[in-house]
């Protein structure tokens, strides 16, 4: 990823002015300086990559100044590695140091044609790395979840296990914030054996902090805490401030979770200290400072409130960026709730919620609905209190509950199993240790334990593996019922939205007619025209009031009408042959390899046929695409898409068969009993 030679230069000048300790930076950043000053081109260039990557990882300097010229002399002399090489480094420090992650992906636009030339499979997994990151950061997790796909392909094939260790953790946190907790637990269990093959005790920190937040996310406070606990010794050790942060402010969380404030202020403070302790206080002060001012206000210590609101204020004056904007004005509403201001509480309230309403983070839309319904019932306005009280109970019951009730069972099951294998363990060890004591006292005695050991061994070795395949039925049951929950949940807030709101929507709209305000006309028929795009989104009508033949038939020709790819389908009715469950799971597999087919094929031109043969009904969809590895990207637990369809074809009791090879176009054949 970066040359001897660069190693070497930086190496001999760190080592020359290593006598001179409280003059090194300096004296070493003077000296790469007059080396650029003094050359011209390639060696220039060595140079200021040199000082870019000296001033990045060596010093508390701010880098961006020297890394944006080194970026674009480097593109200047079609320097491409050391170009994108540096752009990461970049994407890093704003994403992760300035909380600026939409400039960062504007610089990476801006020379995303000359990173598609790119050959490094090193720098091109880091650049893809931090552009997930980026994504993350501004709530667009899909997003994120792809490039951190892309960079895990890039590690493999350069061999960086570092990186595949972090794309692994960072897609495992995102897959969390997006509540696909069985997931996220799986990957970071994977990252967490990569960082101990490398002995990276800072990333085996941040994997086991990630899991604590898991086990919080579901109620297991207690496992959550112990996991962090040992996480914070390892931290303290090492000195990680930024870790610590991490660790103390999840704590704060979960004591806000189970109604103790006071530890909740506590673990804050502690954040705050290890902020200020460390390299990236400007990007952590802001969010400790809100979160201060919050915790204060809901414990009504106005006083102290108002000295962290402040204390914000001067921390975030002159920046502009979204992320601090968003947090002074959270500040904000629970300040004034606490001044019973309720006018302005509401006037940010309604801010947050808006602001939240644009990301995918439940919980923060709940608490959104929730501080409103609040500041309304303050005012005695009881009709706008129900009605955020009740958006807010919606919310709750409709997403959380599914998920976490799924999730408890889950992890309930592994930790139950960490328990019993640690057990079996010691037992084994305690077996081994009356052996070795046994073997001196009498010979016979220890063929006689040698054997008993060994048919223990075996009962041992046959409820491992009866207990592994039970793991996974587990697994599968689990998957299966997940999938099971997501479609009658769609299915339920589908309905209600139809039938609730969508009913008001289109009373509005007609009343709005008769207003002759055109603005509102137009913002009524849009918002319900909307409502409508996301109820037939959840859950297919069309499968209802059209039959199965024809909601198959209706999808082919809209992505056939809004795509280049030219479709031919020969679809047999087969509205009376399939149950509602067959019915729904055939039309969730086509639209699936649909999707995949119009985001990564690349394909010219496709099929899909639907016939009846005998007793069973086949549906083969076929295109002409790039293609891919299919066992490899199953087996490498790469493609959610791919397991989730092999999950729907299982409970539906039919056989699933796709055929995929590099630039040969991929195929797809599903066989339903009937």
């Amino acid at each position: 990823m970066r040359s001897p030679m660069k190693h070497l230069l930086l190496l001999l000048l760190c080592l020359f002015y290593i006598a001179l300790p409280a003059q090194e930076n300096e004296q070493v950043i003077k000296a790469l300086k007059q080396h650029i000053n003094t050359s011209e081109n390639g060696k220039k260039l060595k140079w200021m990559d040199s000082l870019s990557n000296y001033v990045y990882f060596d010093t508390n300097r701010n880098p961006d100044s020297i890394l944006a010229e080194t970026i674009d002399f480097a593109v200047q002399l079609d320097s491409l590695n050391i170009a994108m090489y540096q752009l990461s480094n970049r994407m890093d420090f704003l994403n992760n140091n300035e909380g600026k992650p939409e400039k960062a992906l504007r610089e990476y636009k801006r020379l995303s044609q000359k990173a598609a030339l790119l050959q490094n499979k090193g720098t091109k997994a880091k650049l893809f790395l931090n552009i997930g990151d980026s994504y993350y950061y501004i709530k667009e997790y899909e997003t994120a979840v792809k490039y951190y796909d892309t960079t895990q392909v890039f590690a493999k094939q350069a061999n960086e296990e570092r990186l595949l260790g972090l794309a692994k953790m960072y897609k495992a946190g995102t897959q969390s914030q997006m509540g696909h907790f069985a997931e996220s637990s799986q990957g970071l269990q994977e990252s967490i054996k990569i960082f101990k093959r490398l002995k990276d005790t800072f990333n085996i920190i941040s994997a086991k902090n990630s899991l604590s937040i898991l086990y919080s996310q579901n109620g297991f406070y207690e496992e959550a805490q112990k996991e962090r606990d040992e996480a914070i010794a390892f931290a303290k050790a090492i000195k990680s401030y930024s870790q610590l942060i991490s660790f103390y402010a999840n704590a704060a969380t979960d004591a806000k979770k189970q109604n103790k404030p006071k530890r909740r202020i506590e673990n804050l403070l502690l954040a705050k200290k290890a902020s200020d302790s460390s390299m990236h206080a400007s990007f952590y002060n802001p969010i400790l400072l809100s979160h201060l001012s919050i915790a204060y206000a809901q414990q009504d210590s106005i006083t102290l409130a108002e000295t962290y609101l402040k204390k914000l204020e001067k921390t975030i004056a002159g920046t502009q960026n979204q992320r601090n904007k968003e947090l002074h004005i959270e500040a904000l509403k629970d300040y004034w709730f606490a001044k019973k201001n309720y006018k302005k509480a509401l006037q940010y309230g309604k801010e947050h919620l808006t602001i939240n309403r644009n990301s995918s983070n439940f919980e923060n839309i709940m608490t959104a609905e929730k501080f409103l319904a609040d500041v309304y019932e303050a005012q005695n306005n009881d009709a706008q209190a129900y009605r955020h009280f009740k958006a807010y109970e919606n919310i709750k019951d409709s997403i959380s509950n599914v998920q976490k009730a799924k999730g408890l069972s889950y992890y309930q099951t592994l930790y139950e199993t960490e328990k019993r294998d640690s057990k079996i363990e010691a037992q084994q060890k305690d077996i081994a240790l009356l052996d070795a004591e046994n073997r001196l006292k009498n010979h016979w005695m220890l063929f006689g334990s040698l054997g008993m050991l060994g048919a223990f061994a075996g009962v041992l070795l046959y409820r491992s593996r009866t207990a592994a395949k039970k793991r996974q039925k587990l697994q599968e049951r689990f998957s299966q019922d997940l999938i099971k929950a997501q479609e009658d949940e769609r299915t339920r807030v589908a309905r209600e939205l139809h039938d609730s709101v969508g009913q008001k929507l289109m009373l509005l709209t007609k009343k709005t007619k008769n207003t002759g305000d055109a603005a509102m006309e137009s913002l009524a028929g849009n918002t319900l025209e909307e409502l409508r795009s996301i109820s037939r989104g959840l859950h297919p009508a069309s499968l209802e009031k059209l039959g199965v033949t024809k909601a198959i038939e209706t999808m082919i020709n809209e992505v056939d009408a809004n795509t280049n790819i030219f479709f031919t389908n020969e679809i047999e009715n087969i509205d009376g042959d399939l149950t509602p469950d067959q019915a729904l799971h055939l039309y969730r597999i086509v639209q699936e390899v649909l999707n995949n087919m119009v985001k990564h094929a690349e394909a010219k031109a496709a099929s899909v046929s639907i016939h009846k043969k005998g007793k069973t009904i086949e549906a083969f969809i076929k295109d002409n695409g790039n293609g891919f590895e299919y066992s490899e990207k199953l087996n490498n637990g790469e493609s959610l898409g791919m397991k989730t369809l092999l999950e729907r074809a299982k409970i539906i009791h039919s056989k699933l068969t796709i055929q995929s090879a590099h630039l040969k176009g991929t195929s797809v054949l599903l066989e339903i009993p009937t």
